[in-house]
């Protein structure tokens, strides 16, 4: 039977009762018309009925003499002791299942059998029908813990019956299996590997001397130095009980941003988080004198390099946004540190960066596991990941997926995690926190969905704030400003009905201003998605609202 990895066993060696270390996903269905009232039920029902499981669901621990453990096989496991269900009171709403959500995920998996459970929960409005997959982070994380879900689904409704969850198979690929090898050596420094290590020693010199003289200001480096995040609320010894907030966004919409601004998609989830984050801890007058410090996962491959072996995931660590800055300021601000943090760590080399990284995340977690906070001073004040998931609409033993939502882990020293997930047109997140340490952490959601209307709308100004200037329109033509406010701010193209009719009436005021128009359109069509919903906005209202000009990163041109 294979031994597990050094990451695999981290998970296993830092859990305690207040620090559980799995991962859990919850999906929401929308059972079929005929079976609505019953689909609870029978779907418990057919589960009992699908015994037989595949690797690693049934594997469980076993610890040699050496005290080193390895995986071995359960010949005969009960089903009934990983897969349950629970009723809500009907009809249960958002916050009855959030409460139940944070309850499972706050009990440890039992070590003694495999370690995993998979929750059918009825009982929700409108008949929706809840699962939730808890499974240990040293068997799955969350991007293979969603591929296995994705396995079972299908993207037509006939053919949704297939395999329950404990049927796919979750083993590592030789691949994997070569790259977490790879980051042992590295980080056990083996003989074998020792020649490899001391051949790192000049780039891990040179990045240890930068981030010095960063320290002092005598010198520039791109890297956050580490161990100088604030301390805040986010950063204490968490407690036994945890709790789940969801939410979600729409890609198209978060796509729109991205490309008149030219930031990643990532880039605004981190400035969305960052912006609500900032704003719980004004509320309660919790002051933070440095930008806060978010855990990103990086990939260090450079362009070329996608198809060679070896491990090139790392954990960085992503300077956010100071205090006083506009939402696109912000943006700004964390898309280039995003891009800094990427740049060093390849300039360094990939390998030098991620013992770095092994370095500063290790003492992290022993400080937050021995309770050291008050000595230590944090490297981070929380992980923020991006899960992506399926880009077609799926269905589940004859349901429709209707949410999908990542509900991950508490690092130790942490209080709060933000995880977001990409399932069709949607880009689902939840937060899980330590709501002992976090009270009234929730509103965090609130602040999130309303830092993205911020977003949006200082984009949409700022973008036909651009358009109009560079139509090189005068004061005086005040008719054809308004058209492309009007335009940009209700994201309309010329296949669109609304914008033809204003088009036409204002066609008929001002004929000389059709070449403008026709230029102005053809922009927009490339730039904008259409929303004919957006309330539109004359040129008096902006004009009583100065805009800030923002210039964000490598912003792309809206010429």
């Amino acid at each position: 039977m294979p031994s597990l990895s050094l990451l695999d066993f981290s998970f296993i060696a830092f859990e305690t009762a207040k620090t559980p270390m799995h991962v859990t996903g919850l999906v929401i269905l929308d059972p079929p018309e005929e079976h609505a009232g019953t689909y609870a039920q029978e779907l418990y029902a057919s589960f009992l009925q699908q015994p037989e499981m595949v690797p690693p669901f049934n594997w469980k621990l076993n610890w040699s003499l050496t005290g080193r453990p390895s995986w071995t096989t359960v010949n005969n496991v009960n089903l009934e002791d990983h897969l349950r269900i629970t009723m809500l009171p009907s009809p249960g709403n958002e916050q009855q299942l959030q409460q139940v959500v944070g309850r499972l995920h706050s009990q440890v998996l039992d070590r003694s059998r495999p370690m995993w459970e998979v929750w059918v929960i009825g009982g929700l409005e409108n008949n929706r029908v809840a699962l939730v997959l808890k499974i240990h982070h040293s068997m799955a994380d969350g991007v293979r813990a969603s591929k296995i879900f994705t396995q079972s689904c299908s993207t037509s409704v006939e053919e949704s019956f297939s395999k329950p969850l404990w049927q796919c198979d979750l083993r590592k690929t030789p691949r994997q299996r070569r790259e977490e090898s790879h980051l042992t050596d590295m980080v056990m420094k083996t003989a074998v590997a020792a020649t490899k290590q001391i051949s790192l020693i000049p780039s891990m010199f040179r990045l240890g001397s930068k981030l010095a003289l960063k320290a002092v200001n005598l010198a520039d480096c791109d890297l956050k130095v580490p161990f100088t995040a604030p301390k805040t609320p986010f950063n204490l010894s968490p407690k036994r009980s945890r709790a789940v907030s969801l939410g979600h966004f729409s890609i198209s919409q978060l796509k729109h941003i991205s490309r008149i601004t030219g930031a990643s998609m990532n880039d605004i989830l981190f400035t969305i988080s960052d912006i609500a984050l900032n704003r719980y801890l004004n509320d309660r007058a919790i002051p933070i004198r440095k930008p806060l410090v978010a855990m990103m996962p990086i990939n260090l491959r450079a362009k070329g390099d996608e198809g060679k072996s070896g491990n090139k995931m790392s954990i960085g660590h992503v300077e956010l946004g100071r205090q006083g800055l506009s939402p696109l300021q912000r943006l700004e601000s964390i898309q280039h540190a995003t891009t800094d943090l990427k740049n060093e760590a390849l300039n360094i080399s990939p390998d030098a960066y991620i013992n770095y990284s092994l370095l500063v995340n290790g003492v992290s977690l022993f400080s937050g596991k021995f309770g050291l906070n008050n000595y230590i001073p944090p490297a981070s004040n929380l992980l923020i990941s991006n899960v992506p998931g399926a880009k077609e609409e799926l269905y589940f033993m004859g349901a429709k997926v209707r949410e999908q939502y990542p509900v991950s882990l508490l690092m130790p020293g942490q209080t709060l995690n933000i995880t977001f997930f990409s399932n069709a047109d949607t880009m689902y997140f939840s937060l899980v926190a330590c709501n002992q340490s976090l009270p009234g952490f929730e509103v965090i959601t609130d602040y999130m969905c309303d830092a993205f209307a911020e977003i949006e709308q200082e984009v949409m100004e700022t973008a036909a704030q651009a358009v109009a200037e560079q139509l090189g329109y005068q004061h005086d033509e005040s008719l054809a400003v308004e058209l492309a406010v009007e335009a940009a701010q209700g994201s309309l193209t010329p296949e669109d009905d609304e914008f033809e009719r204003l088009y036409q009436e204002k066609q008929r005021k001002v004929e000389q201003l059709e070449k403008q128009l026709a230029r102005l359109t053809e922009m927009l069509s490339a730039t904008v998605e259409i929303d004919p919903e957006t309330p539109a906005k004359n040129q008096d209202e902006l004009d009583q609202a100065p805009i800030e000009e923002v210039k964000v990163g490598q912003a792309k041109s809206v010429s």
